[in-house]
């Protein structure tokens, strides 16, 4: 595995190797996250056979930071998350999670939004693991998904982030966590996205990502951004309106139109990554966020983005997160 001090690349699977067949080694050896038993996590094992299947080119990502950044973070005060979280109960902790939607169109909103650094909307879909409890010191929230940015070029991208909150001895890293673009896994409007964080052993953390659309994989090992509380409270699955740094201002809400996130799926273990864990999904309790922003003329707060449980044909539960024009 080639390095540096936050992040580790993996091997590149060879083409036409068959890792529906691949030995537990070889799958981490390739950066792969491990299979699922096929009987006991039958979902789960659905999205691992579309993650890994045809097609499938495989190749060490290509990281490039973004001008001007973006932060993505915690929860504040639900004006910039809308989605759907659950949490793991203790001693539990969520080892492994997934994720699929489809990258949407994104256009102005009919209106522009108060309190933002410029008109200059911005969205990230994105799966993650604990940060809702923003405030706590040393609190992180690993995350990987999806830009959609009507003002930018390329419009549509993948990003990754690790974020922190510094305890309170330390000196804000706010400039430091902007997100990052995984610059050589090309987004289209339309395209299926499966995503993912695995947990290991260490405490580092695989982040996955595939275009099913054009069966590019990305995956790489992240290190913990410094001293973090332990992983796996909770995980979600969210549609943002991310941080102007200098600022600390939020970017306004694009019109996206709609998002079904697929595969909400998690494994949560109560003696680590390795340990036999149980399946969780949406109906364990999932807390529904609605993202809200401030407009003028009449002053208002509105809702301009919310989420729904859906129950789709193969009896999983997903969710539907919905732009909304203020009015």
């Amino acid at each position: 595995m080639s390095e540096n001090d936050s992040y580790g690349f993996y091997e590149v699977v060879p083409d036409g190797f068959n890792l529906l067949d691949a030995t537990p080694d070889k799958l981490d050896l390739y950066g792969i996250p491990q299979r699922p038993d096929a009987v006991t996590e039958p979902r789960l094992f659905a999205f691992w056979k579309r993650l890994v299947s045809s097609p499938f080119t495989a190749r060490q990502p290509t990281f490039s930071s973004i001008d001007p950044p973006s932060l993505g973070g915690p929860a504040q005060s639900l004006l910039n998350w809308s989605g759907a979280l659950i949490s793991s109960p203790s001693p539990e902790r969520i080892v492994f999670a997934t994720a699929g939607w489809k990258a949407p169109s994104v256009s102005l909103p009919s209106a522009p939004a108060l309190f933002t650094p410029t008109n200059d909307p911005r969205s990230l879909l994105w799966i993650g693991l604990d940060g809702h409890n923003g405030a706590l010191p040393n609190i992180s929230l690993p995350q990987i998904g999806t830009a959609h940015w009507p003002n930018h070029e390329p419009q549509h991208f993948a990003w990754w982030e690790w974020w922190r909150n510094s305890s309170s001895d330390e000196t804000p890293r706010m400039s430091q966590q902007a997100i990052t673009m995984i610059a050589n896994l090309p987004i289209n409007a339309g395209d299926e996205i499966l995503a993912g964080l695995a947990v290991q052993v260490s405490g580092d953390v695989l982040f996955f990502i595939k275009n099913q659309s054009t069966g590019e994989f990305r995956s790489f090992l992240a290190r913990p951004p410094g001293v973090i509380l332990p992983l796996g409270s909770s995980v979600e699955w969210v549609v943002e309106r991310p941080t102007d740094p200098p600022s600390r201002k939020l970017f306004p809400l694009p019109n996206y139109g709609s998002v079904d996130f697929r595969y909400c799926l998690a494994r949560a273990a109560a003696d680590g990554p390795l340990a036999p864990g149980r399946l969780m999904t949406l109906n364990e309790k999932a807390l529904m966020i609605h993202m809200r922003e401030a407009f003028a003329d009449p002053y208002r707060t509105v809702t301009v983005s919310s989420p729904a449980l859906r129950q789709d044909p193969d009896g999983s539960v997903g969710v539907t997160c919905r732009f909304k024009e203020p009015t």
